[in-house]
Order: C-alpha cells, then structure tokens, then sequence
C-alpha cells in the first residue's frame, strides 16, 4: 500500500519587486521540480495575490511548505490548510495547473477569512470552473 498523501491550501501576495511577467517562470519550474517530487495542484495568481494546492506525498508536500515559507518572490505566505489527503487526488492530470484570474472568479483575499474546511471547498469549486471556460 502507498503511504497516504497530504495537501496544502495557502494564499500569499507576490513580492513587490517581482515582475508579474516571472510567473510564468514560476509555473514552469513548478511543473518540473513538482513532477519529480509527486506533487500535483494548480496555483492561481490575480496580479497581486496567489492561491495555490498542492498535493502529494507527506515528506514532499512538508518540503515544499517549508521552501515556500522563506521564497522571496512572495511575501504573506500564510497556510489555510495542510492535511492527509482525504479520497483521490483533486488534481491528478496536473504537475502544476495555472490560471491568472480576477476577483469575479476566485476572491483570494477572502480564503483568508475562511474556515479551512470551507476555503478548500470554495477554492476547489472556483478552479474547476475556472478550467472549464
């Protein structure tokens, strides 16, 4: 049996000195670095703020949490949820799925005030309707 996954759900805001043109280079890292450790999820960026979950095995996913905390192209790194991974994987087809959105579609800012119970559901039912326009 492969040992349980976990994922985390944080939101941070991009470093003010950060081109918002890098994050394309973000991403592609992502995908690589992501590929390799088993880790699977989907960021999306607002042009301030970014929202990311990720998935995978426990020992990567604390790995990436703790590179993540002292990255310095973001700044407010704040994690709303980390967790064994309950079910299948939400995000099994993506190293790193990306979307740049506006507020209509995902309100990052409000994950922030939200349960992390609740700011999972609500991040996950905006992503899928984000990747099916």
């Amino acid at each position: 049996m492969s040992p349980p996954l976990h994922c985390l759900l944080y939101i941070s805001q991009i470093a003010p000195d950060l081109d918002v043109h890098q994050v394309g280079q973000i991403v592609k890292q992502a995908r690589e670095l992501n590929a390799i450790q088993g880790i699977t999820g989907i960021l999306v960026f607002d042009g301030e703020r970014f929202a990311q979950y990720v998935e995978g095995p426990a020992e990567a996913i604390s790995s990436l949490a703790t590179k993540l905390a002292v990255d310095a192209r973001h700044r407010h790194f704040n994690p709303l949820l980390t967790q064994e991974l309950a079910g299948k994987r939400r995000f099994a087809s993506w190293a790193m799925g990306y979307s740049d959105v506006d507020m209509d579609a995902l309100d990052i800012e409000a994950l922030s005030s939200m349960e992390a119970g609740r700011a999972l559901e609500y991040f996950c039912a905006a992503t899928t309707a984000i990747d099916s326009l």
